[in-house]
């Protein structure tokens, strides 16, 4: 995608993505924790709220991120680079019958991904048992540790060898949605660079593509270690100072995966997004769409739609009506582009990190909730999909999570195997994708890279957006997932399934 513009100010860099909406789900708060640097700035790619709610841009994934920077006129189409693939039926590993593992709180925390409880050190903030959602839910009170990349600061490993100026660094506004991935306590593996210089960095791109060959590993040491908000700013710099697109003439130094990887590192999250979703459209790849639409944040799929009438010039609403099969998907996938997500408000996270989620949550509420959604499965002949779809589109991910407790504490079945005998095909899909970013979308993507790896063959455009997109969000929390559910780290299977430029630049990202 050759150098996307931001658009006007209300459609800047992505918001958190996969989180959800807008003031919404954990993935986008505040940025408590980072003591030694600047506060990040709001993940390109946002936490769901939705799944992205949950984890706060808005995942509940993905902030608003309005850059202070806007390289390119308003009214400037985007260019597009390549399109990524999705994959296939989305599934629950059968080990867990449908159901996310939970972390045990006596075992060492290096065995569960940093989580255990307080006779360890665990390097990411413990987990506390909850008599609520069935489950463990976030520390919110405590502190958040950047992840150490062995180089003894934040700064990216690779350093130009001439003289950089000292610059500040240009962080976009804070959204809902970064605050609300500190409130999950979310992490991702890539943060912005300390003493970050678009001039410098522009310097050594030039000088890594001069001459006979292209010196990748460099292009590698700065693109993976910088955050999306900086290289749109290197985009931004590189055009000014030479008078070229950066994108194109990569482009015609680089091919296959690693080139792809690279446009989707340099893409503003938003027209990123924008065009999986054609891209799905077009070959009719279900699980991309469930990935991406129904992971989003409230502000995220407003900066999506907006991305996709610039670029494609047509309305993704109208799109998805004509284009896409069964009817209780569909409208499971309207119902999500509306961002009409209840999200939680500031005063509300506020609330919740003082006094609890539980504060924060309308038992009453769930309670009657619970029972509406037995009135129309279980309790009736036939199904009723509309009261599914109104409480699961509407309602934010704390409280479907009281919600599902509570339809479990009274009617005796989980909310994942009233789904399987209610509903099928991709509607059946779209839900559980759902009901897994609800309770834990560290875990659902986990699934998904696995998923993209497994077997013969590799999905690689799967894999790209997931790393890609997850990278600045909650991606430390996918490989501690990762470890759990499959017994091997995430790195290992990515080497195995990798190679070449291709491989070292997913592993810089992972980390």
């Amino acid at each position: 995608m050759s150098g996307y513009p931001y658009g006007n100010s209300n459609s800047g860099g992505y918001p958190p993505s996969y989180g959800m909406g807008n003031n919404g789900y954990p993935n986008h708060l505040s940025n408590s924790g980072y003591q030694s640097m600047p506060p990040p700035p709001v993940p390109v790619y946002g936490n769901d709220q939705s799944c992205a709610s949950l984890y706060g841009t808005g995942n509940p994934s993905m902030p608003n991120n309005n850059y202070s920077a806007q390289p390119y006129g308003a009214n400037q189409m985007p260019g597009s680079s390549y399109g990524y693939g999705g994959s296939n039926d989305y599934q629950t590993p059968s080990q867990y019958g449908g159901q996310m593992p939970t972390p045990a709180f006596n075992q060492p925390p290096q065995q569960y991904g940093g989580y255990g409880n307080s006779q360890y050190q665990a390097p990411y903030p413990p987990e506390t048992p909850s008599s609520s959602f069935g489950g463990i839910y976030p520390n919110i009170s405590a502190p958040i540790n950047p992840p150490n990349y062995g180089n003894g600061s934040m700064a990216p490993s690779y350093q130009p060898q001439y003289q950089q100026q000292q610059q500040q660094p240009v962080y976009p506004q804070e959204q809902p949605s970064t605050i609300l991935a500190n409130l999950e306590q979310r992490q991702g593996t890539v943060i912005p660079a300390a003493n970050f210089n678009a001039e410098a960095d522009c310097q050594a791109l030039s000088q890594a593509m001069r001459g006979a060959g292209t010196n990748e590993r460099a292009l590698i040491d700065i693109i993976a270690n910088r955050s999306n908000a900086q290289r749109q700013q290197i985009k931004l710099q590189y055009k000014s100072m030479y008078g070229v697109d950066l994108i194109k003439q990569l482009g015609g130094e680089l091919s296959g995966h690693f080139k792809e990887t690279i446009n989707a590192l340099f893409d503003a999250p938003a027209y990123f997004d924008a065009w999986s979703i054609h891209q799905a459209l077009n070959v009719s790849k279900e699980g991309t769409l469930r990935e991406v639409l129904l992971t989003r944040t409230n502000s995220e799929i407003r900066e999506i739609i907006e991305a996709y009438k610039r670029t494609y010039n047509k309305d993704l609403e109208k799109e998805i009506s004509s284009r896409v099969r069964g009817t209780d998907f569909k409208r499971m996938l309207i119902s999500a582009i509306q961002a009409n997500r209840e999200e939680l408000s500031p005063q509300q996270i506020q609330q919740a990190r003082q006094s609890g989620i539980e504060s924060v949550i309308d038992r009453n509420r769930a309670r009657q909730d619970a029972d509406d959604l037995y009135k129309a499965g279980a309790g009736k002949w036939g199904t009723d999909e509309k009261t599914f779809n109104a409480i699961f589109s509407r309602r934010n991910y704390y409280q479907l999570r009281a919600v599902f407790e509570e339809y479990k504490n009274k009617h005796r079945q989980d909310i994942t195997q009233v789904i399987r005998s209610e509903f099928s095909g991709d509607a059946k899909d779209a839900y559980l994708v759902l009901i897994t970013c609800i309770r834990d979308a560290p875990t659902f993507f986990a699934e998904r890279i696995h998923k993209s790896i497994e077997g013969l063959g590799t999905r690689d455009s799967t894999l790209i957006r997931v790393i890609v997109t997850r990278s600045e969000i909650d991606l430390a929390q996918i490989k501690q997932r990762y470890q759990q559910l499959y017994k091997r780290s995430l790195a290992q299977d990515v080497s195995g399934d990798t190679s070449g430029d291709y491989k070292r630049l997913l592993l810089s990202i992972v980390k």
